[in-house]
């Protein structure tokens, strides 16, 4: 399935290549920077100073030292390229003379020397001590043969002592791009040395409006490629969340349907056991009016008559009585309230007619004092 469906998913594009154009189109001189100054003035200046065409019919560009005292400028007339070698420019990522990956190969601490004999054409670049860029580039047409010439060239131009170390190199230069746009120079593939973020953008040789433009075009192309992706992000969110609803309705209904299966055993278990209970209630606690009784009745006064006696709940207790002396109706209601077993007693309608008193008895219980074998 997944090898059907790849036919269908477009290839990821190539990365830009990096370009190197040919170092003796190029007229390269360096150039003393005034500190604290914009570097684009000062190297346009020069470059209109040196050149004998305007800028607006060259290729150029620089690459200023570290510490902007200097740059290494360079420019050639954009006749001399032919349509096939600009071919691939438009798409490139970085357009910049084939000396430019030589930088990277700077002697140590003394002077020193590069050369790098290729088979079409030998480049030469010369480094005082403690400086970062060389103090002479020379780039001249020709192979091997012409390679200890273009050394003599550039010890006269330099000045370097005889004694000087020389670097010699043989391979094809280039540059290698890490994932985050870092670059390295490279010799048949292996490191020069890192290349300057800040060269990357001056050392461009192609027009600047152009460039401009082209890093426009890259920024909207992020943010458009940035929206894409926010909107497959909401797209995948939606489906998984419809997905999950989906899911989780038919679990829903898939246990509504349970429940509804199982609701006529529920409600027969239900009756079951409400029956089971009321059986247990009235099995356990049941009404204990003789009980009642026989708890008030040793300390009732014998002048008291017990005429009728109704229960109120399981705890409570109504007794109609009359008394032949009035005060023992107080004192029988104080001693009920002396009793354990008796949570509270009194007296009420007390009513006295020809000598004989009237009253109705509440007595309430303890319920320990009603348990018989777990009664309640």
């Amino acid at each position: 399935m997944l090898s059907a469906l790849s036919r269908y998913v477009p290839a990821i594009p190539p990365p830009p290549p990096l370009l190197l154009a040919r170092g003796d189109t190029f007229f390269i001189r360096r150039v003393d920077l005034a500190p604290g100054e914009a570097v684009e003035p000062q190297v346009r200046l020069a470059i209109e100073a040196m050149a004998p065409f305007p800028p607006e019919q060259l290729y150029f560009g620089h690459l200023p030292a570290g510490d902007g005292s200097a740059a290494l400028v360079f420019a050639a007339f954009r006749r001399r390229f032919s349509a096939d070698e600009t071919e691939l420019w438009d798409r490139a990522a970085l357009v910049t003379p084939e000396f430019a990956p030589l930088l990277a190969a700077r002697p140590g601490t003394g002077d020193g020397a590069v050369v790098h004999v290729g088979d079409s054409r030998v480049t030469a670049l010369a480094w005082r001590a403690g400086q970062e860029l060389p103090v002479a580039v020379l780039a001249r047409p020709g192979g091997p043969a012409v390679a200890q010439a273009v050394v003599n060239e550039l010890w006269e131009r330099s000045g370097l002592a005889a004694e000087a170390g020389l670097r010699r190199l043989e391979g094809t230069l280039g540059f290698d791009a890490a994932h985050d746009g870092s670059l390295t120079a490279t010799l048949d593939g292996e490191p020069l040395g890192p290349w300057p973020e800040e060269w990357t953008k001056s050392g461009d040789v192609r027009d600047q409006d152009f460039l401009a433009e082209r890093r426009r075009a890259e920024v909207r192309d992020q943010w458009l490629w940035r929206g894409l992706l926010g909107a497959i992000a909401i797209l995948v969110l939606a489906a998984s969340l419809d997905i999950g609803a989906g899911i989780l309705g038919a679990l829903t209904r898939h246990r509504e349907a349970r429940i509804e299966r199982q609701a006529p055993t529920v409600r027969q278990t239900e009756t079951a056991q409400a029956l089971a209970n009321r059986i247990a209630e009235l099995s356990e606690k049941r009404l204990m009016p003789f009980e009642m009784m026989a708890i008030i009745n040793p300390s009732r006064p014998e002048s008291v008559i017990f005429q009728r006696a109704v229960t109120r709940g399981l705890l409570r207790l109504e007794v109609e009585a009359q008394a032949q002396n009035a005060e023992d109706v107080g004192r029988y209601a104080n001693s009920l309230r002396e009793q354990p077993g008796i949570a509270s007693a009194s007296a009420r309608d007390i009513r006295a007619r020809d000598g004989v008193t009237s009253f109705v008895l509440e007595v309430e219980f303890r319920p320990e004092a009603l348990r018989n074998g777990g009664a309640l």
